[in-house]
């Protein structure tokens, strides 16, 4: 039985951005019932504006990933309103910009750097031990977290913490994965490039066409562009793939 016919359950963080957002469209519109979480409530009422048609399978949760309170929160949502997630996207990410300039290494102040590490490298561990228990019980799941180009380049894009915090993703996700295979659950990440997005808006215009002037494809991506990749890695017929990152950048980075 497809997907759509039986309307999995999935989890997205920091699902009222503009990514988060368009990966729960692509989730709705594979049938799927979809746990939004973010830490915004006025966001998520934004959200559920804009999927209006679909409300009947979204429940929002305004929920702090970077806290074992918020990710019990979602769970207990999820179990209340649709059952145990067999999908789970961790999205929630966040990069500080100082005028719309990333910080040197060297003047992060401890508090940002605990606060970037925390939404962005925590955040996804923790959700993996909240969700990941129910997937082994039904020997099914599909876990794809969000790097970033980042973690490819270094500090070079989004500042020492993020791309930190991006390559122990990719780490997370190889670990999680070799643990979880014996039982029927993938993990991979997708490494989107610059996305014409919100966290692409905290630098100016002439910054991000002068990096899109570098990309092969000749454009930023967009929000779609990353959705229906992560699309395809939460579907059943991707239950081959493992361990992997999906590079979603337009050339910007080749391996």
């Amino acid at each position: 039985m497809s997907a759509v016919q039986q309307g999995r359950v999935a989890v997205v963080t920091g699902a009222a951005g503009g990514l988060g957002t368009s990966i729960v469209e692509a989730l709705l519109e594979r049938g799927d019932r979809v746990v939004a979480s973010d830490v915004s409530a006025a966001a998520l009422e934004a959200l559920q504006a804009k999927v209006a048609q679909a409300s009947d399978r979204l429940v929002a949760v305004v929920a702090d990933v970077a806290e074992p309170s918020g990710w019990a929160a979602i769970r207990e949502v999820a179990l209340d309103r649709f059952g145990a997630p067999s999908i789970l996207v961790n999205n929630a990410g966040i990069s500080p910009k100082h005028d719309g300039k990333k910080l040197n290494g060297v003047d992060i102040p401890l508090n940002e750097w605990n606060a970037v590490v925390g939404v962005n490298l925590t955040g996804p561990f923790l959700g993996i031990q909240c969700l990941a228990p129910g997937m082994i019980e039904a020997n099914y799941g599909r876990i794809i977290n969000i790097a970033s180009v980042a973690a490819r380049y270094g500090g070079r894009l989004g500042g020492l913490h993020y791309a930190a915090t991006k390559t122990g993703v990719l780490g997370i996700t190889r670990a999680f994965a070799h643990e979880l295979a014996e039982h029927g659950i993938t993990v991979n990440a997708v490494a989107p490039g610059r996305i014409a997005s919100g966290m692409a808006a905290m630098v100016s215009e002439a910054v991000n066409a002068d990096y899109a002037s570098t990309i092969p494809v000749g454009r930023l991506g967009t929000a779609h562009d990353v959705a229906h990749t992560v699309r395809f890695l939460s579907d059943e017929d991707s239950s081959f793939i493992t361990g992997t990152t999906t590079d979603v950048n337009g050339g910007s980075h080749m391996q």
